[in-house]
């Protein structure tokens, strides 16, 4: 799995960027084109008329780490509802088969596609981005969840609005991954650096319930095992 992270840092060290404007969309298209018969061996045609719930509703440069650790280029987004990736290829939306699929990296972000068997408390597959790596690695999962709004008095429901929620895991050797469940478990997962955390967490005044300071918390104590191990 080092193997692994090593090539998803190169990867996402080549400068193509990300993709946002109408002319960056075209041109990675244009690069598409080159390998048409390759993506489409990693892909299936895929219907548009389901419902959509997306991370990132537009359109991002995707770099995918196959199973055979090629490297190949694409526009595309993650579809929650679906639980997949699409992909244009040839001005077509398709569909990323994830059993051909290792990793990705979109709009600069590192995703691993984690088989659902591996994932405690979930039996679907999941992309899950990586937030922290080193002697204990942090990744985000995301999932859909509902805003509802009820009539003050009846009760009844009026709306049901889908929103994008999180849940953060953790794993020491990217073969079993664990659902964090608060800063017990946190303090109790760092043992070892203890004191050096709970005076970190006290000093940024760290909210572990939110990914930007789960991020620098998890950041922090992977450093301080690497400056003791170089």
């Amino acid at each position: 799995m080092k193997y692994f992270l090593s090539i998803t840092l190169l990867a996402g060290a080549i400068t193509y960027g990300t993709c946002q404007s109408t002319e960056d969309l075209l041109q990675i298209a244009k690069l598409n084109n080159e390998y048409v018969e390759k993506m489409n061996e990693i892909s299936s045609p895929m219907r548009l008329d389901y419902k959509s719930l997306y991370l990132d509703e537009q359109w991002n440069h995707i770099m995918i780490m196959t199973k055979t650790n090629e490297i190949l280029h694409s526009t595309g987004r993650i579809n929650l509802v679906r639980k997949a990736v699409e992909i244009l290829v040839d001005r077509h939306v398709r569909q990323l088969n994830e059993a051909k699929v290792k990793a990705l990296i979109v709009n600069g972000s590192r995703i691993l596609k984690v088989s659902g068997s591996k994932i405690e408390g979930m039996n679907t597959s999941s992309y899950m981005g990586i937030l922290s790596t080193g002697k204990l690695n942090l990744l985000e999962a995301h999932k859909i969840g509902f805003r509802v709004e009820e009539h003050a008095y009846s009760g009844v429901v009026r709306d049901e609005t889908p929103i994008l929620l999180s849940d953060f895991y953790y794993t020491d050797d990217f073969k079993t991954y664990y659902l964090l469940s608060g800063k017990r478990e946190i303090l109790s997962l760092m043992e070892d650096k203890r004191t050096e955390v709970e005076r970190f967490i006290k000093i940024n005044k760290l909210k572990l319930h939110q990914k930007k300071s789960l991020s620098i918390l998890f950041n922090y104590y992977n450093s301080l095992d690497s400056s003791v191990n170089p």
